[in-house]
């Protein structure tokens, strides 16, 4: 029989292999399986086949007893299928037979060869290296004026220590559930992700400094598009780096998340939106060397033409929204002189109050605008 001690998501901690008649479990020393929990009796419970060969486990009358998961019933003795799990005290445990079938083995793909392969040092000193050249390569072609290096450090250091906890934050994290990530290949990672996130950036500012209105709803499109691929690359890495989740499972887990990222940055209420982003349309644009300008850009003269006729649509949509009104009012007049209308009315005998007095007033003013 094959025992293996979990962990609470049912990770393997432990696995060992016996070939003998049955198998003690408890917190004593003397057991086949030391279980160092202290909800375990030194000696709590045992593992036996019988003359059929079956196999049975047995609660040798423990405090806290024997159970299946999800169960609240304690078991004195009950027969095992290969591959169940039991709940010792509070700690998980697993039991296969020898001839238990196993999952085909798994194809090593190219992507987690790569990410292994950041895990090296020199990977990630590698890395930060051209990481820190194209910082301070952009902090120069973005300065207007003169180029100091604390630039360097004010533009990039809240990036800087915002991956360096992320990635303290995941191998945290794979080091709690017991998965042992690599926290080089973590940090190599954030780096590569955050460097071509960068890049991307860094293009995109160039294009809509180049660019005119027309072009703000593709590049806007563009940028969130970036945005979510670059998110789901980095989860679907990161669940194999640090929880060794198989590729259709973290594949589901990291589309299902950015749909749900898609979703919330596009909900119909803004009073909601303004609490998840502050991203405004058009994007927003930096003041860029002129030599980073893509095509001639656009003269004074037809820069003005532009001006003038927004300014002419602009009267055009007011006389309209002014003819609107008074066809409005126009109508309103006509429902209210129509026969049923007048039982409503108040009698001519009753002057009319100063509220009415006012609107009139107000209306005339109205019109004569």
């Amino acid at each position: 029989m094959i025992v293996e001690q979990l962990g609470t998501t049912n990770n393997v901690l432990d696995r060992q292999k016996f070939d003998q008649h049955s198998v003690w479990l408890g917190r004593a020393f003397d057991n086949d399986v030391i279980l160092s929990d202290e909800h375990v009796d030194g000696s709590h419970a045992k593992l036996f086949f019988d003359e059929e060969g079956r196999l049975w486990l047995q609660d040798l009358g423990s405090v806290n007893g024997v159970r299946r998961p999800r169960h609240k019933a304690h078991i004195e003795r009950t027969e095992v299928r290969s591959g169940e799990v039991f709940l010792i005290g509070r700690s998980r445990i697993r039991v296969f037979a020898g001839s238990h079938p196993v999952a085909p083995a798994v194809k090593i793909r190219t992507s987690e060869v790569f990410l292994l392969w950041l895990g090296k040092p020199q990977v990630t000193v590698m890395l930060a290296v051209i990481f820190l050249a194209v910082k301070i390569l952009g902090t120069w072609l973005l300065t207007i004026g003169d180029f100091r290096w604390s630039q360097v450090i004010e533009r990039n250091l809240g990036e800087v220590m915002t991956f360096v906890a992320l990635a303290v934050g995941v191998y945290f994290l794979s080091v709690l559930f017991r998965r042992g990530g690599n926290f080089l290949a973590h940090l190599s990672l954030l780096i590569m992700v955050f460097l071509l996130s960068s890049l991307f950036e860094s293009a995109l500012a160039i294009a809509v400094f180049s660019s005119g209105d027309d072009a703000y709803p593709l590049l806007d499109w563009l940028d969130s598009a970036l945005g979510y691929l670059t998110l789901l690359v980095y989860l679907w890495s990161i669940l194999y780096l640090a929880f060794h989740i198989s590729l259709m499972r973290r594949t589901l887990i990291s589309v299902v998340i950015v749909a749900v990222m898609i979703g919330v940055n596009n909900l119909p209420d803004d009073s909601m939106r303004r609490f998840i982003t502050q991203q405004s349309f058009p994007l927003k644009q930096l003041w860029l060397p002129p030599a980073l300008l893509i095509g001639e850009p656009v003269p004074a003269e037809a820069f003005m033409e532009d001006a003038d006729a927004l300014f002419g649509a602009l009267d055009e949509n007011r006389l309209e929204a002014l003819a609107e009104r008074e066809i409005d009012e126009v109508e309103s007049a006509s429902r209210s002189e129509e026969p049923g209308a007048e039982a409503e009315a108040p009698s001519g005998d009753e002057a009319p109050g100063p509220e009415a007095a006012e609107s009139d007033d107000a209306l005339d003013a109205e019109n004569s605008e």
